[in-house]
């Protein structure tokens, strides 16, 4: 299908003009446009409420992480420990406070009667918002290796808000597992893209490895399974970067390929330059408030 008839088809279904996709006659890299959410471009990254710029060191010394990352050293129920790193998410996005009064909508808060599609996914049962977790991984690989980031979004009374468990090395992937499943146990819900075929069961299989017991989510909930229902005879694929720029409307620039994310992991533990282990957690970060998005704009378009 030519790229403008594309374009046209997700304008329709969205009932709204994509504001950030560059027109087929482009042939050099298209810029990133500004809309009204803040802009995804960051070049040397800091994980910050207010992120600022950080200058590669001129004596040639590792970047520590506690220089790009601010988080905090957190003890686990078992392991050594681990980097945890917290924040509302309107400090990635302005617009995300808009996303979580839609996500609330669909959860049919406050009068109880959530929105068909997530109704059926937790069986017609009342769920509270709080009892609802969006859940990303970063690893090491495809099978049987380790997993160094749990990123999740959580439903708080005051909004969307992450939290990263992240292993500093691979001594502490048994602390963010542990961790992990223990905010599990007041969950109902797992909301993930692409978790029933990966996420849930490499979590699993490595929460065995290490001996560590993790409760399986009561519900869960798959946005890729939801996509390919939605978006399937639309769009040139369903991954995630696709769904968020065609049917967003936004792209991000400066963002680390996924495919490179195991091997800059090695590298921090190698040596321990953090330099890319910023542009990893946004990475991540990105991830899950896109799938809060996503969810609003399949079931409640406007």
């Amino acid at each position: 299908m030519p790229r403008d008839d594309l374009k046209k088809r997700i304008e329709a279904l969205n009932k709204k003009p994509l504001k950030n996709v560059p027109e087929a006659k482009q042939t050099a890299k298209p810029a990133v446009v500004t809309t009204e959410r803040v802009a995804y471009s960051r070049s040397v990254p800091t994980l910050t409420a207010n992120p600022q710029p950080i200058q590669p060191s001129k004596s040639g010394k590792p970047v520590k992480l506690e220089d790009v990352v601010d988080g905090i050293i957190t003890q686990a129920p078992v392991g050594p420990g681990y980097y945890l790193v917290e924040m509302p998410a309107t400090s990635l996005d302005a617009c995300a406070g808009v996303m979580y009064e839609q996500f609330l909508r669909l959860t049919g808060y406050p009068d109880g009667t959530a929105v068909e599609r997530l109704a059926r996914a937790c069986k017609s049962e009342s769920i509270a918002p709080e009892e609802i977790i969006f859940m990303d991984l970063e690893t090491t690989g495809l099978s049987m290796t380790p997993l160094f980031l749990i990123g999740t979004m959580e439903v708080t009374p005051d909004g969307l808000h992450f939290k990263q468990y992240f292993a500093r090395d691979y001594s502490e992937e048994v602390s963010i597992i542990t961790a992990y499943a223990e905010r599990m146990r007041s969950a109902r819900m797992v909301v993930t893209f692409n978790g029933k075929s990966f996420d849930v069961p490499f979590l699993s299989t490595r929460a065995l490895a290490a001996g560590v017991k993790c409760p399986a989510p009561e519900f869960h909930l798959d946005l890729l399974h939801e996509s390919r229902r939605v978006y399937k005879h639309d769009l040139p694929n369903c991954r995630l970067q696709t769904l968020e720029q065609m049917v967003c409307g936004r792209c991000r620039e400066d963002d680390i390929p996924g495919a490179e994310i195991p091997q800059a992991y090695h590298d921090f533990v190698r040596s321990g330059d953090a330099g890319k282990i910023a542009q990893i957690l946004y990475h991540n970060l990105y991830d899950l408030l896109t799938m809060a998005d996503l969810m609003h704009r399949m079931w409640h378009r406007d």
